[in-house]
């Protein structure tokens, strides 16, 4: 039986250098048997935050919105590909994650990170690995950082 995964992937950059990574990610998950499904948030195109879905009335949510709650809600696992800016956390990521909170509870999220610097991305994954836990996620422990 395998287990269905969601890779979430947050780059707005036009030259996105994080989306080989989540490829890679996604195909050697493939490889072991899980049901992978990408989650690019760029193709998404959320807003910026303004309502969450829980604040929408039932069945008024936009459907993007709609569509992806049904895809976190039906997931075993997350795992999340984030670059590091200026030692934080992506943009467009977390403001799709914002948008959700009780679709997240419960399940193992794994962090993935990368930078064009030594620390490949270690500062962003130490942020969300914070935040995931705030947003009611079991984060691994063990991350993994691709750098140059």
């Amino acid at each position: 039986m395998s287990n269905r995964i969601l890779v979430l992937y947050g780059s707005y950059r036009s030259d996105r250098m994080g989306i080989r990574l989540a490829n890679f990610v996604i195909n050697r998950l493939r490889d072991r048997g899980e049901d992978v499904e990408f989650i690019d948030a760029k193709a998404i195109g959320l807003p910026m935050l303004d309502r969450m879905y829980k604040e929408h009335p039932k069945g008024s949510a936009p459907e993007a919105l709609e569509k992806l709650a049904g895809q976190i809600r039906g997931a075993d696992g997350f795992v999340f590909i984030t670059g590091e800016y200026n030692w934080g956390i992506q943009p467009g990521l977390k403001n799709l994650t914002d948008h959700f909170l009780e679709e997240w509870f419960w399940r193992p999220a794994a962090i993935v990170s990368y930078s064009a610097g030594r620390l490949s991305g270690a500062r962003a994954a130490t942020a969300w690995h914070g935040t995931l836990s705030e947003m009611g996620m079991v984060v691994v422990s063990s991350t993994i950082g691709v750098g140059p």
